[in-house]
C-alpha cells in the first residue's frame, strides 16, 4: 500500500469518529484499583477467582501501549508471545507453547475472543483495539476453558454495543518511524430504547527493518486493517443479545526476515540477523508472486443471556471463524535458489455452548452446560528450487553414494573437461549438470527449475459436557470443583507430488516434501477420542486484604495426527497435573499477587521437522516436570505517582531418564520459549499543570536465556539458535488537555535499541543452514487523538 493510499484510509477511519479517548482525567480510577472478570462465568473481583489470573482493562491496556499480543506477553508473568509473522505466531504460558500450523495441530493455550475459541494458531493473532479488557489465566483450565487449555487460556473481551442516550466515541492517529501510519476509530450509536450499534476499526502501516539486498520491500513491515460490526437487543430487562462481526486482512510486503547464519548476503555484509539479509523467490512459484503474507481472519459471534429467574440464567455462545492465508518465503535464507516455499492455508470453524447458571445468593453457585465444536482445516505447501543448488546441498550424500568424497567427485569431473566443477557443493555458485547422470551414465543433463508440492488436511467433530460448581463452607472458605468430558472425532489427509516431473538429482518423486503414490490423497480413516478433566480449588479470605487459594487441575491436549515416513501416526494426548498455591493482598494503595507451582507432564507432545524433509510431524516426547513462582505488584506511592511489576521464574525441563518417549535426545533439555526468568517494571507519573495534564510511563522488560527449539541446539557443531538474556526500554509522555478530551502524546520503544533475534532454527536448520529473525529495533512515533 503506498503512503498516499495509507493516508486516505486512515483519513476514512478519522471520519468515522471525530474525537479518541482522554487518558488520564481527573477523578478517574486508580491504577491500583481491582478489575471485575468473569473467568468463572460470572462477574467476581479478580481477587476472589482462585486461579492464577492477570487481567488489564482499558486503562492499563493504554498505560501500557499495549495494542496486539506480542506487547502483552511483555507485562504478563508466565506468558511470551512469538511473531514470527501474523502468520505464524507462537503462544506459549509457562514454557508451554502453542504454534502448529499443520492443519491437524491442536493448541496448548486456548484463545478466546468473546468466548468463542479461536485457538488455531494462524488465526488467534488478532488486533487489540476497542478491547474492554484481557484476561490470562496460567495453569490448566478444563471447565473453564474447554479443550485446548491444557495449561492456561487467554479470553479478550471486546467492547460491545451500548444502550447509553447519547452517541460517543475515539479517534486516534499515529505517525512514526519507518513509514509508519496508525489510525483507530470507534462510534456507539444508540438507536432507541432497545437497539444500539458499535463501529470500530483499525488500520497499521510500517516498512520493514531489515533490507534486501537483493532489491525488494524491506522484511518485517506491518499492514493491516481490522473493521469490527457490533450491535446489542436488549428487550427486557431479562434478555440480551450481542452480535458482532470481525474482519482483518494483514498483507505486509517483504515476508519476514529468515536471514541464514551460514552464508552471507554480499560480501562485506554481516551475518547478523539485523543487517540486511539476501531473500528471493522464484518466477516458477505460484505464478510469480513476490515475498510477503496475506491474511484474512473473520467472524460472527451471538451472545445470547437469559434470566429464568432469580436463580438460573442461560447462556449461550455461537461462533463462526474463517481463515485465509498465504505466505512466500525464502526458507534457506540466503541467495541461492534452493528453497523458496509458497504456503496457503484455509479453514472454518462453527462452536456452540449453551450453559445454565446458577446462583440464588446462597453459599452454592455454579454452571453447568454443553459445547459443540466443529473444524475443517488445509494446508498446501508448494516448494520451488533449482536442482543445481538442490545438488550442491546434497553433495555430500551423492558423493557417498558414488564411493567418494566431494573433493573426489570435484577432482573427476575435472578431469573430464566439465566446467565449473568446484561449484558441485557451492550453492551460491552451482554446477549447472546433474553428478548423478555423468557419474553413471555419462550423459550431459543440465538442471533447471524444479517444483513439488503437498496438501494436509484435518477435520475435527468435538462434544463437551461440563459442570462446576463452588460451596462456600464458611464466610472465609470457598471450596469448587470442576469436571469436562470431552469427545473428539478426527478425522486427516495428505498428499504429495512434483507437478512437473522427477528431479535430475535425486530421480526421487520429491527431495523435500512428502511424497504419496501418484501424488493421491491418502486418507486416515476417522478415529475417535475421549477423556475427562477436572479441577478442584479452595480459596479462604483471612480478612479483607489476604486472600490464599490452593488448586489441583489435570490438562489436556487433544491426540495429534501426523505423517511420517509414509504412514500416519497419532502422537498420544498430552496429559499434566498441575498444583498450584498462591494469594491476594489488596490494600487501598497496593494490589499484590504472587502462587507457586508444579507441574508434571506425561506424553509432552513436541513438534519437528524431520531430517531431509520440511515435513512438521508432533512426536512424543516423554514426561516432563515444571515448576516456579510468579509475582505481580501494583502501588499507587502518591496520587500522581503509581509503579507496577510483574516477576516469573519457571523452571521447565524434559525429564532425564525413564522418559517413555520416542525424542530421549530431549532428556534434559529445557522447553523452547521458556526464560528461566523474565521481569518487567514500569512507573506512571501525572501531574497537573495549566495547559493540562502530563503524563510520563516508562517501562523496562527483561527475560533471562531462551532457546527456540526442545533439542537446545545441542545436535549442532555450535550451539547458536539461542537468545541471551536482554532487556527493553520502552518510554512514552503524554499531555492531556484541561477539556480531558484530546491528547497528544510521544513514544520510544527499544529506547536503547537492543539487538535481539525473536526465533532461530526454522526449516533451514533441517538442511544444516538454520535462519535468524531480527526483534525490532528503536522505534519512536507521535500520536494525537480525542473523544466526545
Amino acid at each position: 500500500m503506498t503512503f498516499k493510499a495509507r493516508l486516505s484510509v486512515c483519513a476514512a477511519l478519522i471520519a468515522l469518529s471525530p474525537v479518541a479517548p482522554a487518558f488520564a482525567q481527573q477523578g478517574e480510577s486508580q491504577i491500583t484499583d481491582v478489575i471485575t472478570v468473569t473467568t468463572q462465568k460470572r462477574e467476581q473481583s479478580v481477587t476472589d477467582v482462585p486461579i492464577n489470573l492477570t487481567a488489564y482493562n482499558t486503562r492499563r491496556l493504554e498505560v501500557l501501549g499495549i495494542e496486539q499480543f506480542d506487547e502483552l506477553s511483555d507485562f504478563v508473568p508466565g506468558l511470551e508471545i512469538q511473531e514470527q509473522s501474523p502468520n505464524t505466531p507462537g503462544f506459549a504460558i509457562r514454557g508451554i507453547t502453542s504454534d502448529d500450523t499443520t492443519a491437524t495441530g491442536e493448541a496448548r493455550v486456548a484463545v478466546f475472543q468473546d468466548g468463542v475459541p479461536i485457538s488455531r494458531a494462524r488465526g488467534a493473532f488478532v488486533e487489540l483495539h476497542d478491547v474492554e479488557r484481557v484476561e490470562v489465566a496460567k495453569g490448566p483450565q478444563p471447565t473453564l476453558f474447554g479443550r485446548g487449555a491444557l495449561i492456561g487460556g487467554i479470553n479478550i473481551i471486546q467492547n460491545k454495543a451500548q444502550l447509553d442516550d447519547a452517541m460517543s466515541g475515539a479517534a486516534s492517529f499515529t505517525l512514526g518511524d519507518y513509514n509508519r501510519v496508525e489510525a483507530r476509530a470507534h462510534v456507539n450509536l444508540p438507536l432507541g430504547e432497545t437497539v444500539a450499534l458499535r463501529l470500530a476499526a483499525a488500520h497499521k502501516a510500517r516498512d520493514g527493518y531489515v533490507d534486501n539486498v537483493l532489491g525488494g520491500p524491506a522484511m518485517n513491515a506491518v499492514d493491516l486493517v481490522a473493521y469490527r460490526v457490533s450491535a446489542r437487543w436488549e428487550p427486557t430487562d431479562a434478555l440480551r443479545l450481542d452480535v458482532i462481526a470481525n474482519y482483518q486482512d494483514d498483507t505486509p510486503e517483504g515476508g519476514t526476515s529468515f536471514k541464514s547464519g551460514v552464508y552471507a548476503p554480499a560480501p562485506g555484509v554481516s551475518l547478523e540477523p539485523w543487517d540486511p539479509a539476501a531473500l528471493n523467490t522464484l518466477p516458477v512459484l505460484e505464478d510469480g508472486a513476490p515475498l510477503g503474507i496475506g491474511r484474512k481472519v473473520y467472524g460472527v459471534t451471538v451472545l445470547g443471556d437469559y434470566i429464568l429467574n432469580d436463580d438460573w440464567s442461560i447462556s449461550s455462545i455461537t461462533g463462526w471463524r474463517a481463515l485465509e492465508t498465504r505466505e512466500i518465503l525464502d526458507s534457506d535464507g540466503f541467495a541461492a535458489e534452493l528453497l523458496a516455499v509458497g504456503e496457503n492455508g484455509s479453514g472454518h470453524q462453527w462452536s456452540q455452548e449453551i450453559r445454565f447458571n446458577y446462583d440464588a445468593g446462597g453459599p452454592l453457585t455454579g454452571f453447568f452446560g454443553a459445547s459443540y465444536f466443529y473444524e475443517r482445516s488445509q494446508q498446501r505447501i508448494a516448494l520451488a528450487s533449482h536442482e543445481a543448488a538442490v545438488q550442491a546441498l546434497l553433495a555430500p550424500q551423492l558423493a557417498a553414494g558414488a564411493g567418494l568424497t566431494v573433493a573426489q567427485v570435484e577432482a573427476l569431473l575435472a578431469l573430464q573437461g566439465v566446467p565449473n566443477a568446484g561449484g558441485f557443493d557451492d550453492p551460491l555458485n552451482p554446477l549447472g549438470l546433474s553428478v548423478p547422470s555423468l557419474l553413471t551414465t555419462g550423459q550431459i543433463a543440465p538442471l533447471g527449475y524444479y517444483r513439488e508440492g503437498t496438501t494436509n488436511f484435518g477435520e475435527t467433530t468435538a462434544f463437551d459436557v461440563f459442570a462446576d460448581l463452588s460451596y462456600a463452607v464458611t464466610d472465609r472458605l470457598t471450596l469448587s470443583a470442576g469436571l469436562r468430558w470431552t469427545h473428539e472425532d478426527k478425522e486427516a489427509g495428505i498428499s504429495g507430488w512434483h507437478y512437473d516431473a522427477p528431479n535430475r538429482v535425486t530421480g526421487a518423486p520429491t527431495v523435500f516434501l512428502p511424497a504419496t503414490p501418484n501424488g493421491v490423497m491418502l486418507e486416515f480413516g476417522e478415529r475417535s477420542f475421549d477423556d475427562y478433566t477436572w479441577r478442584l480449588t479452595g480459596q479462604y479470605d483471612f480478612n479483607a486484604a489476604v486472600n490464599l487459594f490452593a488448586s489441583y487441575a489435570r490438562g489436556r491436549r487433544p491426540d495429534v495426527i501426523s505423517f511420517s515416513d509414509g504412514q500416519f501416526v497419532i502422537a498420544p494426548a498430552e496429559i499434566v497435573d498441575s498444583y498450584e498455591v498462591g494469594g491476594y493482598w489488596t490494600l487501598d494503595s497496593t494490589n499484590f499477587q504472587a502462587s507457586v507451582f508444579y507441574s508434571e507432564y506425561d506424553n509432552f507432545q513436541s513438534g519437528r521437522l524431520e531430517p531431509q524433509s520440511a515435513t512438521y510431524i508432533v512426536d512424543n516426547a516423554g514426561s516432563a516436570t515444571q515448576y516456579g513462582f510468579e509475582g505481580q505488584v501494583d502501588h499507587q506511592m502518591t496520587d500522581g505517582l503509581s509503579v507496577f511489576a510483574t516477576y516469573a521464574y519457571n523452571i521447565s525441563e524434559f525429564d532425564d531418564t525413564d522418559s517413555g518417549g520416542n525424542l530421549q535426545e530431549f532428556a534434559g533439555n529445557t522447553f523452547r520459549l521458556s526464560p528461566d526468568h523474565a521481569v518487567s517494571v514500569g512507573v506512571l507519573a501525572e501531574f497537573d499543570a495549566s495547559f493540562g495534564r502530563v503524563s510520563l510511563i516508562p517501562t523496562w522488560t527483561w527475560q533471562s536465556e531462551v532457546f527456540f527449539n526442545n533439542d537446545n541446539d545441542l545436535t549442532d557443531a555450535v550451539q547458536d539458535e539461542v537468545q541471551g538474556d536482554f532487556g527493553l526500554i520502552n518510554v512514552r509522555a503524554r499531555l492531556d488537555l484541561p477539556n480531558e478530551r484530546v491528547y497528544g502524546e510521544v513514544f520510544v520503544n527499544n529506547l536503547a535499541d537492543e539487538a535481539y533475534i525473536i526465533d532461530a532454527g526454522n526449516t533451514g536448520d533441517s538442511f544444516g543452514i538454520p535462519t535468524f529473525i531480527a526483534g525490532s529495533p528503536r522505534m519512536a512515533g507521535v500520536r494525537v487523538g480525542a473523544s466526545f
